[in-house]
C-alpha cells in the first residue's frame, strides 16, 4: 500500500519534474562536432582503414550531484508545509540537482534543482559563454498556507460558490437545520508557480538583456460575502496569472554607462466576478444570492533610461522613466438583485500615467570627507473620467450615485549627506531629508517630511567595532479636512495615520567582534518613540524598542556552532469616538516578540565520510489589547508560539554515491481571539469558517540518494 501511495504522489509532480529531465535530456543531445563537416572532406584519397576523424573530440567536463529523494510529510495541518515545503500527507517523492558542464571551448551549463516536485520546489537551467552571452531557464514554487479547516457549506462551481440543493434558509445561522450536515473543511493556502526565461548578451561595448516570467496563482483565500446584515465567509478561488517581459540595452565607455529599460506586464484573471447563494433567509427584497467583482485584467508599460558618468571619484547617475497603467474590462451590473440601474459606461476606461526622475551625486573631496546628493521626482497622474456611480448597497439597495476620485499624486525628494573621517578608525556620516508631496482627492492636500540623521563609527582595533546612530524627523502639512465625498464621513477630530503631524526620534546602537578566525559576534539595540502631535481620534502613540545578539563559534576545522536571540516590544495607544463627538473610549496594545535560534555543524566524521547538521529555532510573538471606556476591557489571546528543529545526516559511501537523511519537527501553537472556540454558527448573522487556530506537532522524514558525477 506504501508503494502504491509512493507512485501515485509521485506521478502527481511529474510535471514540474519533467523541467530537470527536459533540461538534461538537451544538454545530452548529439551535436555535430566543431570544424567538420562534408564541405571539408577531401575525397581525392580516400582511403577508409585510415579514416579517423581527429577533430571530432569533445571534452565535456561534468561536475556536481544529481539526486531522488523519497520522504514522508505529516500533513495533518496544512500549515506545517510552511516549514517541510509541502501539504501532501504521507509518502512523497523529489529530485535534487547541481551539475556544472564545461567543455574546453568555453561553454558551461548549470542545472540546479532544490525539492522539485514540492509546492515550494524550483529549477534552472543556465547556459552560454561567460562573459559572452548566456540563456537561462527557470522555475520556482512558492506555496503559502493558511489552514486547511475552514468549515463551510459552500461548494465551488466556476464563478459561483453554492448550497446544496436540499439547503434550507433560516433567519439565524442557528436556525439552519442542515448547517451542522453541510459544512465540509476548506483549504486556505496560495500556490505561485513562477516560469522565467532571462538571455543577455555582452559585446565590446554593449550589454543586451532580455527577461520574461510567467506567474499563475491558485488555491483559495477568505472573503466576505454580505448581504444587508447578513455575512457569510466563503473560501474564494484564486485563478490568474502575471506576464512580465522586459529587455534592456546599454553602451559603455570610458568613464560613462548610458541605457534604456522597457517592460511590458499583464494581469489576466480567469474569474471575472465571485457570486454566492444567500445562506439566511431574505430580509426583504428576495435576495437570494449576492454577487462582487474580482480583481481586473489591466496592463502596464514601462520605459525608462539610465546614465551614470564618473571621474576621480565623482559620480552622477541619472534616471528618468515614463509609466502607463490601463484597464478595461466590462462593467458587472450594479446589482444582480431586481432591475440594476444604469452605469454611466461600459467599463472604466482607466488610465493613469506616472513619471519618474532622479539624480543622484556621490564624490571625495578631500581624502575625509565625502558628499552625496539626490533628487527624485514621481508624478502620478490618474487621467481616467471621473463618472457618478450608482450605489447598491451590499447588492440589496439603492443608495444615490458617488464618483469615482482621481487621487492624483506629486513626490519630490531631497537628500544631503556627508560622511568625514576623522582617522582611520572614526568617521561620522551625517545626513538631511525632505519629503514633499502633493495630493487630490485626500483629507490634506500636501504633506512634508524633514528628517536630520548622524551616525559615528569608532573601530578601537582590528577586532572591535561600535556605531551609534541617531534620528528625528517632524512631519506636517496642509489644513486637514475630511473629505465629503462619502454617505459616512469621518468624525472632523479624527487623523489617518498616514496623513497625520508626527515626530518621530529612533536610536541604534551596535557592537560588533572579528578579531578572532574561531570566534565571531555582534549586539543591536534600537529604540524609537513616535508621537502624533495633532491627533484627537485616531492613533496618539507608539514606541518600539528591541535588541539581538548573534555569535559563531569554530571549535576546529570539522566543528562550528552559531546563536542568536532576538526580542522586540512595541506599545501603541489610540483613541475614539463612540458618538461622533470627542474622545470616550481608548485602546493600549502591547506587542512583543522573541526569536531564538542555535545551530550545530559536524563535518568529516568517519573518515570524512559523515557529516552532520541540526538546527533549532524557537519563536514566540503575542498581543494584549485593553479597552478603555469607563471600565477597562481586555481582550482575548493572541499569539503563536513555535519550536522547529532541522536536522540531516549526510554519509558518503563511496566516491560516486552518497545518502543523505533529514528530519524536520515542528510543535506549533497560535491563537485568534476573534474566532477561538468559536463554531460556524456561533454568531447568528454571521456564517464564519469556525476556530481556524492551530495546535500540532508534526515531522518530516526524508532520504535522498544522490550521484556524484
Amino acid at each position: 500500500m506504501m508503494k502504491q501511495n509512493m507512485m501515485n504522489t509521485l506521478a502527481q509532480h511529474s510535471i514540474k519534474m519533467s523541467i530537470v529531465a527536459i533540461a538534461i535530456t538537451g544538454v545530452f543531445s548529439p551535436a555535430m562536432a566543431d570544424g567538420y563537416g562534408l564541405t571539408q572532406v577531401n575525397r581525392t584519397h580516400l582511403k577508409l582503414d585510415k579514416w579517423e576523424c581527429k577533430r571530432c573530440k569533445v571534452s565535456i567536463d561534468a561536475q556536481g550531484s544529481i539526486g531522488t529523494g523519497v520522504a514522508y510529510n505529516d500533513g495533518s495541518d496544512s500549515h506545517f508545509g510552511n516549514s517541510s515545503g509541502t501539504d501532501k500527507d504521507g509518502i512523497l517523492g523529489h529530485l535534487d540537482a547541481n551539475v556544472t558542464l564545461k567543455s574546453e571551448s568555453g561553454y558551461r551549463t548549470e542545472i540546479l534543482a532544490d525539492k522539485l516536485g514540492y509546492d515550494n520546489g524550483s529549477a534552472a537551467l543556465t547556459t552560454g559563454k561567460p562573459g559572452q552571452y548566456e540563456v537561462a531557464f527557470g522555475y520556482r514554487g512558492i506555496a503559502n498556507y493558511d489552514t486547511d479547516r475552514a468549515m463551510t457549506p459552500y461548494r465551488v462551481k466556476s464563478d459561483a460558490m453554492i448550497l446544496a440543493e436540499d439547503w434550507q434558509t433560516g433567519a439565524t445561522t442557528g436556525q439552519m437545520v442542515s448547517l451542522t450536515n453541510s459544512v465540509k473543511p476548506a483549504e486556505l493556502m496560495t500556490q505561485r508557480d513562477r516560469f522565467s526565461l532571462d538571455a543577455h548578451y555582452k559585446g565590446n561595448f554593449y550589454k543586451a538583456e532580455l527577461n520574461y516570467q510567467h506567474e499563475v496563482r491558485s488555491g483559495q483565500r477568505a472573503f466576505s460575502g454580505n448581504l444587508l446584515t447578513n455575512s457569510a465567509m466563503l473560501a474564494q478561488p484564486i485563478d490568474d496569472s502575471i506576464d512580465n517581459l522586459g529587455a534592456k540595452i546599454y553602451f559603455n565607455g570610458d568613464g560613462w554607462l548610458a541605457g534604456i529599460d522597457t517592460m511590458i506586464s499583464l494581469y489576466n484573471n480567469d474569474h471575472d466576478a465571485l457570486s454566492w447563494d444567500s445562506a439566511f433567509s431574505p430580509t426583504f427584497g428576495a435576495a437570494y444570492s449576492g454577487q462582487s467583482a474580482t480583481a481586473p485584467d489591466n496592463k502596464a508599460y514601462r520605459i525608462a533610461g539610465n546614465a551614470q558618468f564618473s571621474d576621480n571619484g565623482q559620480q552622477i547617475l541619472m534616471h528618468s522613466g515614463f509609466s502607463r497603467f490601463t484597464q478595461e474590462q466590462t462593467f458587472l451590473p450594479a446589482t444582480i438583485n431586481g432591475p440594476s440601474p444604469d452605469l454611466p459606461t461600459a467599463n472604466l476606461d482607466g488610465q493613469v500615467d506616472m513619471i519618474e526622475m532622479t539624480i543622484k551625486y556621490s564624490g571625495r573631496i578631500t581624502s575625509e570627507l565625502s558628499l552625496r546628493a539626490s533628487y527624485d521626482y514621481k508624478d502620478r497622474d490618474n487621467k481616467t473620467e471621473v463618472n457618478d456611480y450608482p450605489q447598491v448597497i451590499t447588492d440589496s439597495y439603492f443608495a444615490g450615485t458617488a464618483a469615482n476620485p482621481d487621487y492624483d499624486r506629486t513626490r519630490q525628494k531631497a537628500k544631503l549627506a556627508a560622511k568625514y573621517r576623522f582617522s582611520r578608525n572614526v568617521y561620522l556620516d551625517v545626513g538631511y531629508e525632505y519629503d514633499h508631496n502633493n495630493y487630490s482627492g485626500l483629507d490634506r492636500d500636501t504633506l512634508h517630511e524633514s528628517s536630520i540623521y548622524g551616525r559615528l563609527h569608532y573601530r578601537p582595533s582590528q577586532s572591535w567595532s561600535f556605531g551609534f546612530k541617531a534620528k528625528a524627523q517632524d512631519r506636517s502639512g496642509s489644513e486637514y479636512k475630511p473629505v465629503s465625498r462619502t454617505d459616512s464621513p469621518s468624525n472632523p477630530l479624527l487623523r489617518k495615520t498616514y496623513l497625520a503631524d508626527r515626530e518621530l526620534q529612533e536610536y541604534k546602537l551596535s557592537a560588533n567582534y572579528t578579531g578572532s578566525a574561531s570566534f565571531s559576534a555582534s549586539a543591536n539595540l534600537h529604540i524609537s518613540q513616535q508621537d502624533y502631535t495633532d491627533t484627537q481620534i485616531g492613533l496618539t502613540d507608539v514606541d518600539t524598542s528591541g535588541y539581538d545578539i548573534s555569535g559563531q563559534y569554530l571549535i576546529n576545522e570539522d566543528l562550528s556552532f552559531n546563536a542568536f536571540l532576538n526580542q522586540d516590544w512595541r506599545e501603541s495607544e489610540q483613541a475614539s469616538s463612540s458618538n461622533f463627538s470627542t474622545p470616550n473610549w481608548y485602546a493600549n496594545a502591547d506587542e512583543q516578540s522573541t526569536v531564538v535560534g542555535l545551530g550545530m555543524l559536524y563535518q568529516n566524521l568517519l573518515d570524512k565520510q559523515l557529516s552532520l547538521g541540526v538546527d533549532y529555532n524557537y519563536s514566540d510573538g503575542q498581543s494584549d489589547t485593553e479597552v478603555t471606556q469607563g471600565l477597562t476591557t481586555p481582550y482575548g489571546a493572541y499569539f503563536s508560539t513555535s519550536h522547529n528543529v532541522n536536522a540531516f545526516a549526510d554519509y558518503q559511501m563511496s566516491e560516486s554515491m552518497g545518502i543523505r537523511f533529514d528530519w524536520i519537527f515542528e510543535q506549533y501553537q497560535d491563537a485568534d481571539w476573534s474566532n477561538q472556540g468559536l463554531s460556524v454558527d456561533s454568531i447568528p448573522n454571521v456564517l464564519i469558517f469556525g476556530d481556524l487556530s492551530h495546535d500540532y506537532n508534526a515531522h518530516y522524514f526524508g532520504v535522498t540518494l544522490s550521484y556524484q558525477l
